[in-house]
């Protein structure tokens, strides 16, 4: 069955696409939740610290966050098939590669590799509902695909608990050899060659650069600060790096004819407000699936499947919320959605906060993950929405796409500065702990740390908050009539 990556679906070839789409949205989401919750064996395996084994997911994320909108940018004048397939092909060798791997640094290393296929999927699934289904399809495809996505995150958490207790770690990244030449085979079938190629006016590879070199350096600050020394001449070199990259991507990004990311867009206080505060519930969501497995295992000494139970509950949890939140919205606003949102968040880490020192912190954490679970949720619709709502008149589609680049940006920063946080309060407990083995660290000293945690995910929360209510509704509704 061959259907166009240009051409609208016809009702024939409507559902293999679909399955194909949802198949590589699932697979490249559900890498990230099934594989945090075997960090702490991971680490235990490798005998090394927190922030060295923080890149195992970091990596995965910064590298879809700096690849996504380049490989976006390809796809308008190549088209998807190519992409897509060499998306399924660099996973699945990764994956392998990934999976038997004998040295963190090896691991890493692959890590990269796997996640440019994922940042490849990433950037094709959303450009072929645009070109492959109709208008009158493509809200029920975008429903389903996305429906794919959620259940993925939903299921990592115990099919890589399961996995890692009962086979192996490795087997996280075996079981995706099987689905990707799925994929593989499935995308020759379902799409045909791009036959109306676009003469590109010049790939911008100076900004992928610039902006792949600051991630880099801010992302190895924020790890690697604390074991190196702040005041040290590598953090310091490290730190001129990443500023000089940043200022030269903004500048870069102004006066190329084509940049991957119209910075301009950003000129609109009410866009930036917007996309920050989803940011800061990325960033939340980030250090969160970092640091929780580590508790659950280290201090309440939970077998990986039990964990991978424990942290089920906020993404069932989101599949609901999701829903009701972008309902709610239409009735009455993203600001109200988004601001009750943040509320419920922070509620949940004041409870998090109570459940460290009460008897009864089991059933206290539970009643934290499912308010986490419904603030999460709520604002996986309404924030994005709101980013969209809010993007300058012309750059809707810039919106959109930043929209879905600030959760895999938030990741990778949450990730980061979580370590650092819980590096920070193990310090009290331990000295030099980010020099200490993850096998050497006692569970007194990740107690310690948690309240330093939860803390901080209080403040971040209270931020968003604040940047909710400074942003009103605008529904453009004067410019529609």
């Amino acid at each position: 069955m061959n259907i166009s990556s240009g051409d609208k679906t016809s009702e024939k070839g409507y559902w293999p696409l679909l399955f194909l789409l949802s198949l590589a949205t699932a697979i490249e989401l559900i890498d990230g939740t099934a594989l945090n919750i075997s960090l702490p064996t991971i680490a235990s395996d490798f005998n090394v610290n927190l922030g060295t084994a923080s890149w195992i997911p970091m990596i995965y994320f910064m590298t879809i966050s700096c690849l996504l909108l380049p490989f976006a940018k390809i796809i308008e004048t190549k088209g998807t098939r190519r992409i897509l397939f060499a998306g399924f092909l660099l996973f699945t060798v990764g994956s392998y590669l990934c999976a038997i791997s004998g040295t963190i640094e090896v691991l890493i290393l692959f890590r990269f590799i796997q996640a440019t296929g994922g940042a490849m999927m990433a950037a094709a699934v959303p450009a072929q509902v645009a070109t492959g289904f109709s208008p009158e399809t493509r809200g029920r495809a975008l429903g389903i695909i996305m429906g794919a996505g959620g259940l993925a995150l939903a299921a990592g958490p115990a099919i890589g608990g399961y996995i890692t207790h009962f086979i192996s770690w490795h087997w996280i990244f075996y079981i995706n050899i099987p689905i990707g030449i799925t994929g593989l085979i499935l995308t020759f079938l379902c799409l045909k060659p791009y036959t109306h190629e676009k003469v590109s006016s010049g790939f911008d590879f100076g900004g992928l650069l610039y902006m792949s070199l600051f991630m880099a350096s801010f992302l190895f600050i924020l790890t690697k600060g604390s074991e190196f020394g702040w005041s040290s001449m590598t953090i310091i070199i490290v730190a001129i790096i990443s500023a000089i990259s940043l200022t030269v991507f903004i500048a870069w990004e102004r006066k190329t004819g084509d940049p991957i990311l119209d910075t301009s867009i950003f000129s609109s206080g009410a866009f930036l407000l917007s996309t920050l505060f989803l940011l800061l519930f990325e960033i939340v969501l980030g250090g969160i699936e970092l640091v929780l497995p580590f508790y659950l295992e280290k201090v309440l000494d939970f077998t990986p499947d039990i964990s991978g139970l424990y942290l089920l509950i906020p993404p069932m949890i989101m599949i609901i919320a999701g829903p009701a939140g972008g309902l709610l919205s239409d009735y009455e606003g993203n600001r109200m959605v988004c601001s009750i949102s943040a509320f419920i968040g922070i509620t949940a880490f004041a409870v998090f906060l109570f459940s460290l020192t009460n008897p009864g912190q089991i059933i206290y954490m539970v009643i934290a993950l499912i308010l986490f679970g419904i603030s999460i949720g709520a604002v996986a619709s309404s924030g994005a929405s709101r980013i969209i709502e809010h993007s300058p008149k012309g750059l809707e589609i810039t919106g959109s796409a930043i929209s879905n680049l600030v959760f895999y940006i938030g990741m990778s920063l949450g990730t980061a500065l979580y370590t650092l946080v819980l590096q920070s309060g193990m310090s009290d407990a331990i000295i030099n702990t980010e020099k200490i083995a993850i096998n050497e660290v006692s569970a007194s000293a990740f107690s310690s740390a948690m309240p330093y945690v939860y803390t901080f995910s209080i403040i971040l929360l209270i931020a968003a908050l604040l940047f909710a209510l400074f942003v009103p509704d605008n529904n453009r509704t004067s410019e529609k009539t």
